[in-house]
């Protein structure tokens, strides 16, 4: 019989054995023999891994042992981890609990022994908020969960646990809201975590690659959240979540573009500052991809837009500039790409002090040394500044390179170029889906109704029903329709 399939054997010498033998060996492993204090009682063998088991946690098992009557004996022996194979009780020994073997019985159970020096709940590091909550997951499996319980009290809450990986068995928890969650959803996402076939899975980023629709897409087409907020907001909408053992991020699926432009803090504020900000947003994400392309097209191609002063003051100002205008733009770009990668890199003290440096000094110094123009300094900076207001950081990685893109086009073709980018983008953007949900949703295909509550925030109690794009089952949000 193959290991994985050995059944526990009622021999305690056999079991560690065994045991000892599918754990490779290791150093760590701890096995300790516990004898009945009665007559008639089973011999206990308790197994761990030195370093993940709480020692309070181990002190107060050994003392439930030696007192074979205690309540908290017998609430161990009605563990839901049920052991009966040698593999099962490996895997639960490498995910930090301690396995109890009994003697003389092919049965094992798992208690629940973990401890891991991890950080406290703190804000968001990637989703600062002026307004709301300010809690955010950390690496705790077990406090994400209990976070997302906290924000959202509710019977209906359904949390299913599952592992992904051979070698390492990743914990998983698929969240969803029972009535509202659409069924055929939830089993397509356990459909395509089933079929994830690798021996190792570092991290949710792997999880995502595995499952979306189009794995070859630079778009993010399941959405990370560290606000627990967040999360429950997608939830009572119909979307299902993913949480990861150790990673600080719960995935959220399915994901619209439109969305990428949303924060909770929308919510936090009157809809009209809400829907103003969203707006600027969108602007915004504009701005970052089509003004250094705008620029080089206009000072290449189209001078005849440009009024006359202003067509004069930027030939003066690129007069001593030796390179063309697409030249200078990639060149402040990428610089400004590397600035910014070393401010987020570096220590954070030491960070701020290098985009200064490099935003004022050098700036300042290629512009007085002839290298690039002071209009071009003005166009990148704002550029930056316009992609800093991206809420979601992988769109801020998206527009960013579209923006080399788009200025390639315009430095061939003009406005003409930036067009056919854009008609291309548009047309890729709209042959994308997420978990079946075409990726422009509600523009394309258009939905006035949805669009009111994804480009603007639209009043609370004009909400009450649910968005359609996510199928739920339950539309209405408010008791028989009403409106709070």
């Amino acid at each position: 019989m193959e290991a994985d399939d050995q059944l526990l054997s009622s021999s305690p010498d056999i079991n560690k054995k065994w045991l000892t033998e599918k754990m490779r060996h290791t150093e760590d492993l701890v096995i300790i023999d516990f004898q009945a204090v009665k007559e008639g009682q089973d011999d206990i063998t308790v197994c761990y891994l030195r370093g993940l088991a709480d020692e309070t946690k181990l002190r107060e098992l050994e003392l439930s042992i030696s007192d074979r009557n205690s309540s908290s004996l017998q609430r161990m022996l009605s563990s839901k981890y049920k052991l009966h194979k040698i593999a099962e009780a490996a895997t639960e020994l490498a995910l930090g609990r301690t396995v109890l073997l009994f003697h003389n019985k092919q049965l094992g159970i798992a208690y629940d022994t973990l401890d891991v020096q991890l950080r406290n709940v703190e804000e968001p590091v990637s989703e600062a908020s002026v307004k709301g909550s300010r809690s955010g997951f950390t690496e705790s499996f077990r406090n994400n969960l209990a976070l997302i319980r906290y924000h959202c009290p509710s019977p209906d809450l359904m949390v299913e646990y599952r592992s992904t990986g051979i070698i390492t068995k990743l914990g998983l928890a698929v969240v969803s809201i029972g009535g509202v969650t659409n069924p055929s959803l939830l089993k397509e996402v356990h459909r395509r975590l089933d079929e994830i076939p690798g021996d190792l899975v570092p991290g949710d980023n792997t999880i995502e690659e595995w499952i979306v629709d189009n794995q070859g897409t630079l778009l993010p087409l399941i959405e990370s959240t560290e606000r627990p907020d967040r999360v429950v907001g997608g939830l009572l909408e119909g979307r299902i979540a993913i949480v990861v053992q150790g990673s600080p991020f719960v995935m959220m699926l399915p994901f619209v573009f439109l969305q990428a432009f949303q924060v909770s803090e929308d919510y936090a504020w009157n809809y009209y500052i809400g829907s103003s900000i969203r707006i600027m947003r969108l602007l915004c994400a504009i701005i970052g991809m089509l003004l250094p392309g705008f620029y080089v097209a206009t000072v290449t191609f189209h001078h005849e837009l440009v009024p006359t002063p202003l067509l004069q003051s930027i030939a003066s100002a690129k007069e001593p500039v030796p390179f063309p205008a697409v030249v200078e733009s990639f060149s402040m770009m990428i610089a400004f790409e590397i600035m910014r990668e070393a401010g987020v890199r570096m220590p954070k003290q030491v960070g701020q002090a290098v985009s200064i440096v490099g935003a004022l000094i050098l700036g300042q110094a290629a512009v007085q040394a002839g290298i690039v123009s002071p209009i071009m300094v003005i166009v990148a900076a704002l550029t930056g500044i316009a992609t800093f207001t991206l809420p979601s950081t992988a769109i801020n990685y998206v527009i960013r390179m579209i923006q080399f893109g788009m200025t390639l086009l315009a430095s061939l073709m003009g406005y003409v170029g930036i067009v056919a980018g854009v008609i291309m983008l548009m047309t890729y953007l709209s042959s994308l889906r997420s978990f079946g949900v075409p990726y422009l949703s509600p523009a394309a295909p258009f939905d006035f109704e949805l669009l009111g509550d994804i480009a603007i925030r639209r009043p609370s109690t004009f909400n009450s029903k649910r968005p359609t794009l996510f199928h739920p089952l339950r539309r209405l949000r408010y008791r028989n329709g009403a409106k709070k």
